[in-house]
């Protein structure tokens, strides 16, 4: 007599759920994380682009700002920026819960991100030599397996499925 399925309980698929969609999800939070580290690499170059833009725009305006004003205002479109980034990465792993759940919008929503995310690197890239750039090749290429493992044939059963019946919880 076999063991009933207890998946649930132990952390791992809810049945009915593919393999390779839970595969998608923890690569989709892996490059959802990649994606924040490659913004922290790239956040004392950005300090300095904000700073120079601030700088920039008040002698343009005539203007005159002090360092202390300069600072400030750096600061706080600093944090503005930040703020921002964390948010979107909250929504990018709110749609991989709805993509782990069978909602094909999500699926879709993913892959259309993930092509122009590619587009976006081979159109911007001088090559892999620095490391923003090879922390953005890393997270594109866990994307592209994301879409991989999205629209494998019992996946794209899974999502055909999940359109059709009402949910109880996507969480």
């Amino acid at each position: 007599m076999a063991a009933p399925d207890q998946s649930d309980r132990s952390g791992g698929a809810k049945p009915g759920r593919p393999v390779d969609v839970t595969k998608a999800f923890a690569l989709w939070l892996a490059s959802v994380a990649v994606s924040l580290v490659g913004q922290l690499i790239a956040y004392p170059a950005a300090s300095g682009m904000v700073r120079d833009a601030v700088r920039q725009g008040a002698e343009s305006s005539g203007t005159p700002i002090g360092p202390v004003e300069l600072e400030t205002i750096t600061r706080i479109g600093l944090a503005l920026g930040v703020a921002f980034i964390v948010l979107l990465a909250v929504v990018w792993v709110l749609i991989g819960f709805k993509m782990r759940a069978g909602r094909n919008w999500a699926r879709i929503l993913i892959t259309v991100v993930t092509v122009l995310g590619v587009i976006s690197m081979l159109t911007t890239a001088n090559g892999f030599g620095s490391l923003a750039a090879i922390v953005s090749l890393v997270q594109n290429l866990l994307a592209i397996a994301v879409v991989v493992y999205m629209y494998r044939s019992e996946s794209s059963a899974y999502f055909s499925k999940s359109k059709s019946g009402p949910r109880k919880s996507d969480w």
